[in-house]
């Protein structure tokens, strides 16, 4: 049996299976919208967006050989430099936002402010900070449990992310607030459809690889083609299948009626 044949086997067995794996899908389907139901915690975001500029007090960022360029000419350089290397710089202020450092002074900055007692790790777990492509700009999404807390995170980060770039790489790059954060008014959708979808997927996986694996150690010969494929001999003849139950019926009513027969001549010879 070529590899073809073998796909096409499973195939079949798939198919005759649908219906099955139409009730695992179902299942897990239903599985997934219970625990999104019952297991998913409610969230609220906030984002804070921010534009990534680089500050010179002199030439040192302008390209060698433009010296000597008119005044205009020199601003317009300097200014394309200054967005280069704050493009360039911008990954690396992403990464320094992920460490410990520098979430535990957010955290320390915010509860100084609201006189709360919130950690590092809680703050840096909230967190999610992305650069927008082929720009300065770089874009953080603070997600909690309370809509308050994001909101109150995200407003320090106003105040902490400009004060971090201006003591990092000799303050040569600096921050601007591009988009103040707003404090949620509903919590984030719990992805009902998507979970539900991932679930009745999982369920269709489960349920074919059961069926595949039920296929692939069923040794058994059910057909005389099998037969002939497997050992190579010819077949001369089968036994059909007969309806057992359907002649053990007939001969018990048979064997009543004989019975009754019995009986009644047997009452005639007495009488």
């Amino acid at each position: 049996m070529n590899i073809d044949e073998n796909v096409m086997k499973i195939l079949v067995a798939l198919l005759k299976k649908w219906k099955v794996i139409v009730l695992f899908a179902v299942i897990g389907a239903l599985v997934g919208y219970f625990y999104t139901a019952n297991f998913t915690q409610l969230t609220y975001t906030s984002t804070v967006e921010f534009l990534a500029y680089a500050v010179d007090t002199g030439d040192e960022l302008l390209d060698n050989g433009t010296t000597t360029a008119s005044s205009a000419n020199q601003a317009r350089i300097s200014n394309t430099s200054k967005m280069n290397y704050a493009m360039k710089m911008l990954s690396t202020y992403i990464e320094i936002m992920g460490t410990n450092e520098f979430n535990n002074m957010v955290a320390q900055d915010l509860n100084d402010r609201i006189n709360s007692s919130y950690t590092g790790t809680t703050v840096k777990n909230a967190l999610t900070i992305e650069g927008i492509e082929d720009t300065a700009m770089f874009k953080i999404t603070v997600t909690t449990s309370s809509a308050d807390l994001s909101y109150e995170i995200a407003h320090q980060l106003e105040t902490s992310v400009p004060k971090m770039m201006k003591t990092t790489n000799n303050g040569l790059v600096d921050a601007s607030v591009e988009d103040k954060p707003v404090k949620a008014s509903a919590a984030g959708s719990l992805g009902y459809a998507k979970k539900c979808s991932i679930a009745a997927v999982i369920g269709i996986v489960v349920a074919a690889a059961f069926i595949i694996l039920r296929n692939l150690l069923d040794v058994r010969i059910r057909t005389s083609e099998e037969l002939i494929e497997k050992y190579n001999i010819p077949v001369l003849g089968s036994i059909p299948s007969f309806e057992v139950r359907n002649s053990s019926s007939h001969h018990s009513q048979r064997t009543a009626s004989v019975s009754d027969a019995n009986v009644q001549t047997a009452k005639g010879d007495v009488e």
